[in-house]
């Protein structure tokens, strides 16, 4: 696929921020906004087929997942908060 240079105007912290981010998680600021933009157009395809389709439909990205994901590094957790924390994601998707 033939990549497309973009030139955009962001306040310079903001870039730093998010590349000091991105750098810890093994990313580049172009596939992010890539992943990003591509999302967007899936959000959208998804939108116009919920309704044409007549469903009450929400369209969630991966970052979005991401930020709403716990963090739980270092923690031990019993089965039991496991299972309830499934059942309360099931219940929110449902």
């Amino acid at each position: 696929m033939v990549k497309t240079k973009v030139t955009l105007s962001i306040e310079k912290p903001v870039v730093d921020n998010a590349k000091l981010a991105l750098l810890k998680k093994g990313r580049t600021m172009s596939d992010y906004i890539e992943k990003s933009l591509r999302s967007l157009s899936s959000s959208d395809i998804l939108e116009d087929l919920c309704k044409e389709m007549e469903l009450d439909c929400e369209y969630i990205s991966g970052e979005e997942i991401e930020r709403q994901r716990p963090d739980f590094k270092g923690k031990v957790l019993a089965e039991k908060e496991v299972r309830e924390m499934r059942n309360g994601r099931r219940t929110r998707i449902s």
